[in-house]
């Protein structure tokens, strides 16, 4: 997988160097300016990686963008562009798992048979209860109430 953001970090890491040097001319901002070249070589690494690795490496690029976006104000704000078309559809599979249940961005797909086997058992209690309710005030007799019960266990 290549990198479609490789040119944008390229720019950014040149934006880095430029803004740590200007940074150098003022005596106050030099440790600024060792953060601005701290992030330019974290973004000439980023340019060197995979789509894939920089997925791994999202919430340091994202930082890095903050970073730039604030002491580089306005140019910086470029630097928000590779943070935020990073995709987020990366699929990892578990082995354990007999179906390979895939992993999107963190979250898991669900299966949809255990869920409705709840919903079931839920739907049979709730009627259960409402066949209770109705014997109790009298409006079924126990005949019906056995019957209906004996229906619902049966399925």
């Amino acid at each position: 997988m290549e990198n479609k953001n490789k040119g944008w970090f390229i720019t950014l890491s040149v934006i880095g160097y430029l803004l740590g040097i200007s940074y150098c001319f003022t005596l106050i901002l030099i440790p600024l300016a060792v953060y601005c070249f701290i992030g330019a070589n974290k973004y000439s690494a980023f340019a060197n990686m995979t789509d894939g690795e920089l997925t791994q490496h999202k919430e340091s690029i994202t930082n890095w963008a903050i970073f730039f976006s604030i002491v580089g104000f306005p140019v910086g704000l470029i630097s928000i562009i590779p943070a935020v078309s990073l995709g987020n559809n990366v699929t990892i599979s578990d082995v354990k798992d007999e179906k390979k249940t895939q992993t999107y961005a963190g979250e898991t797909e669900q299966h949809t048979e255990p869920r409705e086997k709840v919903k079931n058992e839920l739907s049979d209690l709730e009627t259960l209860e409402k066949l209770k309710r109705l014997l109790d005030e009298g409006l079924i007799t126990e005949e019906e109430f056995k019957r209906a019960k004996e229906d619902l266990f049966k399925k």
